[in-house]
Formats: structure tokens, C-alpha cells, sequence
């Protein structure tokens, strides 16, 4: 759970530098719900959304987007011990990022 943290540390860290949260326009959504598989393993989705970022000015935005943060979103979140499943995308104006954590498997079982 500490590499959860710091992704969303980092998240929300970039959304008030470069995102979503550094305009007057902007706005954030945090959403999170459970789901189940067709096997009866349940998940935690946790959704991250940023709309109404303002365009890089210059590269240095642009890396700070997709550095530290998105590495340790799309790259360590996996492999931590609850196997994360990621989603970052990034669009013109807009990010989007989903965490689906197992929290039970299809017998039943807490991950």
C-alpha cells in the first residue's frame, strides 16, 4: 500500500504544479468502486481524472508529467505485492489514470 501512496502523492503533486489544480479552470475527480470477475475475484478501481490541464509551455511540463509519477504508476504498481492493474493516458487537456487492486481472489480469499 506505501507504493499507492506515493502514486497518488505524486499525482496529486504534478496536479497542482502542472495540471488540472495550477488553473482557475480545471478540475479533478477521484472516483473508486469495487468490481467483481466472472471468476468471484473482487477489485478496488480507483479512477484518477484531470480535465481542463493548460498546454505545456515548455518540455520541462511536458517530462514532469510523464516522469517519476507515471513510471511509478505504470511500472512499480504492478509488482508490488496486490498486482495492481494500470492505466495512464494522457490526452490533449485531459489525464486519466486507473488502479485496479485485488482485494479478494475468485475462492473467495483475502489477496
Amino acid at each position: 500500500m506505501q507504493t499507492l501512496a506515493l502514486a497518488l502523492h505524486e499525482l496529486a503533486t504534478k496536479s497542482r504544479k502542472y495540471g488540472a489544480l495550477s488553473t482557475d479552470f480545471g478540475q479533478l475527480s477521484i472516483t473508486w468502486h469495487t468490481e467483481d470477475d466472472d471468476e468471484g475475484a473482487s477489485f478496488l478501481v480507483l479512477v484518477w481524472y484531470e480535465d481542463g490541464l493548460p498546454p505545456p509551455e515548455h518540455k520541462a511540463a511536458t517530462t514532469a508529467l510523464g516522469g517519476y509519477g507515471r513510471k511509478l504508476i505504470e511500472q512499480a504498481l504492478p509488482y508490488t505485492p496486490n498486482n495492481a492493474r494500470t492505466t495512464y493516458e494522457m490526452n490533449d487537456g485531459s489525464l486519466r489514470c486507473t488502479v485496479r487492486l485485488p482485494l479478494r481472489t475468485g475462492a473467495g480469499e483475502p489477496v
